[in-house]
Order: structure tokens, then sequence, then C-alpha cells
């Protein structure tokens, strides 16, 4: 990665653009590159972890005064001299992050930049860096932007600007110009599980299972609901369960009505479905060596649905995703749920139910 032969090598672009769709671990990055600098104690070019300096620059607790974040917010808030987030002692900067994502027309001030820019310009009272990172910079405005190109274009020695965003091409061509463009991709959840044991103290178990959830997202690994989701998921099976054994059409069509009515939040309880039928599919094709399994957790729970067994296994996972198709189609939702319900249980001997 671009950002490791930096830090092998110490040269450092001064000012960088951080992008790629949100969750990608964007600020999560910068705050590891800042850490990295500012150790005390580097290890074999690592943050140390556990210095004055490293405990201070966390995503959850701010408290360092050579790292400054701003965010978009509303300009009454400014004007009415409410505290901000890089003038707060502990700031938690990934609920800040999620107020802003909540709040689309917030921008990015001018006197916010300028507030900014002054900071830079200071000589560090603690390390020999400062670090200024601009979260959702797409909504920095035109007078925003231009503000700050001098700053961009010739930072101080000691200063390094990461603008993070998820819409690159949103940003002024002569901001784009001015800086290093450092691409985000989603992340194999192979590495997002890693680094949630490695950097989180997570146990494997969770680590693999928020890992396999968050869609190649580290932040969205971070932020899930573990409680809430296993809650959720235990409703979707004990539904699932509850038509499968015995065979019950009947009790299909009513679990089908019951997911129908939760509206548009039955398309999280549908992808559930979805991926607990794909473990199904991978633990009967590989047993108990089965790998790549989400929901590994609750695998002997699994191998017991009693799913129909007259074709080659696939018929189940099939009729669900052709029913999700159709409803994102604007399909009937009850009509499609009830049809991929009752193609889990085998053929019946005289007709299904008609409604």
């Amino acid at each position: 990665m671009a950002l490791e032969r930096a830090f092998a090598s110490g040269r450092f672009h001064p000012s960088l653009i951080f992008h790629g769709p949100p969750g990608a671990g964007k600020l999560t990055t910068a705050l590891a590159l800042a850490r990295a600098l500012l150790c005390a104690s580097p290890v074999e070019g690592a943050p140390c972890g556990d210095c004055h300096s490293c405990r201070r620059v966390e995503a959850r607790s701010l408290r360092h005064p050579a790292v400054r974040v701003i965010f978009p917010e509303k300009k009454e808030d400014f004007q009415k001299g409410e505290s901000h987030p890089e003038g707060v002692s502990g700031i938690d900067l990934q609920e800040r992050q999620a107020t802003v994502v909540r709040n689309p027309a917030w921008a990015v001030l001018i006197d916010r930049v300028r507030e900014a820019i002054a900071f830079v310009h200071r000589r560090p009272s603690e390390g020999s860096r400062l670090f200024l990172l601009i979260d959702q910079a797409h909504r920095l405005s035109g007078e925003s932007g231009n503000a700050l190109l001098k700053t961009l274009e010739e930072p101080p020695d000691h200063a390094i600007v990461i603008l993070l965003t998820h819409e690159y091409h949103s940003l002024l061509p002569t901001i784009r110009s001015r800086c290093q463009s450092v691409p985000f991709q989603a992340v194999p959840p192979e590495a997002i599980a890693t680094w949630l044991q490695a950097a989180k103290g997570l146990p494997q178990a969770e680590a693999r299972l928020r890992a396999a959830l968050a869609g190649g997202r580290i932040g969205a690994a971070l932020e899930l609901d573990l409680d809430a989701f296993r809650e959720r998921r235990d409703t979707i099976l004990r539904r699932l369960e509850s038509f499968l054994r015995p065979p019950d059409y009947g009790q299909a069509v009513a679990r089908a009505e019951e997911i129908s009515r939760g509206g548009e939040g039955s398309a999280d309880d549908l992808e559930i479905l979805a991926s607990l039928l794909r473990d199904r599919m991978l633990l009967d094709a590989a047993g108990d060596g089965a790998t790549g399994l989400i929901h590994a957790d609750i695998a002997p729970r699994l191998r017991s649905l009693a799913l129909r067994a007259d074709g080659d296994g696939t018929e189940p996972l099939a009729a669900l995703e052709a029913a999700i198709d159709a409803i994102r189609r604007k399909g009937h939702r009850q009509v499609q749920l009830e049809n991929a319900l009752l193609e889990f249980l085998p053929p019946p001997g005289a007709m299904r139910p008609t409604r």
C-alpha cells in the first residue's frame, strides 16, 4: 500500500485525499497514521499503542492537541458559538461522524476552515507534526474549498492535511490536483476479522461474524449492534423452524404475512434469511469443514433445518433470491414471500392451499 511505503521511507505527501465507500476505514486509517507519526515509542516502525500520545488518538476519544478533525455542521450552531469536536476533550469521532451522515444538508463552513488553517500554521506544542482531518470533504462549499487551496499546495513542513470523502469527483478539481489520491476499497472479511482481533481484542467468533456482516466496511463491523442482530436472526430462524418441522404449508403462509408486515424493514430480514440458507448449503456440501460461513456460531442449528431434499438443494435459496428480486422491482411482497417459503417445503401430495 502507498501509505505503508511512505511510512517506511518517512516521506509523505503533505496533502492527501482518502476516498472510497462509506465504512471502508478512511477515518480509522487517518487516525492510525497520526498515531504512528506521533508515537513517542514506535516499535519496528509502528505505533506502540501504549504511550501517552497513542492513547490520546482514538476514534472514540480524541484528546491529542496535535490532531484536529473538522466536520460539516449547521451554520447556526457555529454562529451561536456552540462547541465543536476539535475543541472538546475526548470527542467521540465515530458518533459525530454518524450524526453528520444523518444530516446531509450540513456543510464544512468557511469560518471553520479558517480556524483549521490557523491551526496547521502553528508550531506543534507536542511532538513534531500537526494533523488536520476534514471529514465528508465533498461538503466543502466553493468558498471553503478555495480558502483551503493555498494550504493544500504549500502546507507547513510540520503539517499533514487529510481530506476524507466517499464522493471523490464532487471535490473541486483544484483540490484534487493539489493532493495525493489514496483510494480505499471494500476490505476482505478475513482482513477485517484479523484487524478486529488484533486492534480491538475481540474474540475470534465475534470478529468473524462482524466481518462477515460488514460488507467489506470496517466502520460497519465496528458499529454493528451484535446483540440486536442475534436477536433479529433468532426471530427469523424461529419463523423458519415453525413451518419446516413438521412441514406446514399454512404456517409458511402465516410466516410470509408476518415478514411482509415489516414493510421496508423486511428487506433486511430477507437478506439475513438468504445468508442463513447460503450457510446451510455450504454445510451440506462441506460438512464440519465448511469455510466462509457467515453464521458459524449457529452452524449446528443450521444443519438441523429440515429443508426440501428432492432436488439439488439449491431450490429454497433460488426461490428466495427470485422473490427478493421481484420485491425490489415492486412485486407484491406477501405473494412473493408466500411462493418462496412454500418452495422450502417438499412438494405436497395434494394441491397447496389457495388464498
